[in-house]
């Protein structure tokens, strides 16, 4: 690795001479080199370990010279993967970065060189950088992208593709298209109805019904993904391996092993993902958090999950006996791409759009439609954006006659480590409850508006408030931007879908289980079946 590293890290020192800016914010110990990296860059570098505590000197046997972690001009950092895992050497995630190349190019080990908050490049400079970096080193291998991460001023617009352009999408476009930091330059959907209003918005922009298609363009630094949940995985790790940053619609996944491809994926190429749980930024779930953290509640002991099902789509679902007969597709959906991993099965408007929801093998009904909203909400004021349940419980009634397979009717009672209890059933209002030894406090969603017994829990505490939607959707372009870390991100979005998943296991298994959130397993291996669709040829998530 040393020698192709060594000729790649002096081609960087001989073509990109930017002036190091003490301005510009650097994060936690940037400097995270295990190799010379050439003249230019000699003195500043410095070894750095995963827990960036080793402050001495590195000698650099190929230079002779002793390097000086404190005169580092230029922000670049090595990562690897250990045998521990993946490590990003002297870097804390979430840090926005400007340039990554995946160096499977150079070693085996899979080492990364990443620029941070270095230069200004124009897209068209970055691919050619790459193509002459390649060139420099020899290597005739593939390159894995790393992040597109965004390289411009703050001025330039950010190009955006949106994968799914009905319902959700639709928004997501809307939204995106007014903005003047923000240009859409793809639109992506199989249905050529959604992808013609699409292109009717965005007449500019370019259009396939192939994700695939979209998500691998140069001209593309971020993703929006607002596809039907079974194509969640598939399309976010396909932009994640082309180094697009992406914001993905809840729930994450539609299973939990599906969720931990896209929170690996994310991870591994180094890209931003903020997951569409817009609930966490309303005012109201701030003020929520600071009264937890606050201990104002005391210890929290159980959590009360409401999700009514009284809703009329919600009633059509559970009661509906005598769907329409199955036909052939409309001439303007390619249903066989639609179904994309899924089995294949006849073409029914009830199994398509809005009510895919309800059939398990697209979405996971009500509980990780509005669940994970509300179970969201549980675990981001909790602090278990990195954790989940210890034991799972739910029984639920299926809906009517055998077409739509998705619980409405349900409880469930999972525990959670410390002992917190998480109960949920089908009561009003849409929301939760905090119980603790020191009082209650309601969160309504949707838009959680707040009550508290007693009322001084709330005393003295106030958030910035804004459109839930615009907030969040903002936050992840100022994340992109070099901003503040995202609010929902992959593994938050990963947990929270897990969550839910893990009911639905229980309800279709008519059992309870215990469950590891460390390694995302049970002691029941038929719970552990459950957690990976099987994927119809030719759809993987193998890399």
């Amino acid at each position: 690795m040393g020698g192709s590293l060594a000729r790649l890290a002096h081609f960087l020192c001989d073509s990109i001479l930017v002036p190091w800016n003490p301005n510009r914010p650097r994060g936690p110990d940037l400097s995270g080199m295990d190799q010379c990296v050439g003249p230019s860059l000699w003195r500043p570098a410095r070894r750095a370990h995963s827990s960036v505590s080793d402050s001495s000197f590195f000698n650099c046997e190929t230079c002779r010279e002793e390097l000086d972690p404190a005169r580092l001009p230029y922000n670049l950092v090595f990562g690897g993967e250990s045998s521990d895992g993946y490590i990003e050497y002297g870097h804390q995630a979430p840090v926005a970065a400007d340039l990554m190349i995946a160096a499977s190019v150079f070693s085996s080990c899979e080492f990364h060189l990443m620029k941070n908050y270095l230069t200004r490049l124009t897209r068209a400079d970055r691919r050619d950088f790459l193509k002459s970096a390649l060139a420099a080193t020899g290597s005739v291998a593939a390159l894995s992208a790393g992040p597109a991460a965004y390289a411009g001023s703050p001025n330039d617009r950010l190009n955006l593709a949106i994968v799914g352009t009905g319902g959700m999408g639709s928004g997501h476009l809307a939204w995106h298209a007014d903005r003047p930091d923000v240009q859409v330059v793809a639109v992506c959907d199989v249905d050529a109805s959604h992808l013609q209003a699409a292109q009717g918005r965005v007449p500019d922009a370019f259009a396939s019904p192939d994700f695939r298609q979209v998500v691998t363009r140069d001209d593309v630094d971020a993703v929006v993904v607002a596809t039907p949940d079974h194509w969640h995985a598939l399309a976010a790790v396909a932009a994640a391996n082309a180094g697009k940053h992406i914001y993905c619609e809840k729930p994450l996944a539609n299973s939990v092993g599906e969720g931990r491809a896209i929170a690996d994926a994310v991870k591994r190429n180094g890209v931003i993902l903020q997951t569409g749980s817009h609930e966490r930024s309303n005012r109201g779930a701030s003020i929520a958090k600071q009264v937890v953290d606050g201990g104002r509640l005391g210890k929290v002991h159980t959590v009360q999950i409401r999700l009514p099902n009284a809703d009329a789509h919600l009633q059509e679902v559970e009661n509906f006996t005598t769907p329409p007969p199955d036909r052939d597709p409309p001439p303007e959906l390619d249903w066989n791409f639609w179904l994309g991993h899924t089995p294949v099965v006849p073409y029914n408007e009830k199994r398509c759009h809005f009510f895919w929801r309800f059939h398990s093998a697209y979405g996971g009904g009500e509980i990780t439609d509005r669940g994970a909203h509300v179970i969201d909400l549980a675990h981001y004021i909790l602090g278990f954006d990195d954790s989940g349940p210890v034991h799972v419980s739910a029984v639920g009634k299926p809906p009517a006659g055998n077409f739509y397979d998705a619980f409405i009717t349900f409880q469930f009672e999972n525990e959670y480590p410390g002992g917190l209890k998480m109960i949920g059933d089908n009561s009003g209002p849409r929301g939760l409850s905090l119980i603790g030894d020191e009082g209650k406090l309601d969160i309504a969603v949707h838009g959680c508006a707040l009550n508290a017994e007693p009322s001084s829990l709330l005393d003295g505490l106030d958030a910035p408030g804004g459109e839930a939607y615009s907030v969040h959707r903002s936050g992840w372009l100022a994340a992109i931007r070099g901003g503040a870390p995202v609010v929902a991100p992959a593994e938050a979005g990963h947990r929270t879908a897990t969550a839910c998943h893990l009911n639905n296991i229980a309800m279709r298994l008519g059992k309870s289980f215990d469950w590891d959130p460390a390694t995302e397993q049970s002691p029941d291996a038929e719970v552990n079946a459950q957690l990976m669709p099987q994927m119809r040829s030719p759809w993987s998530l193998q890399a």
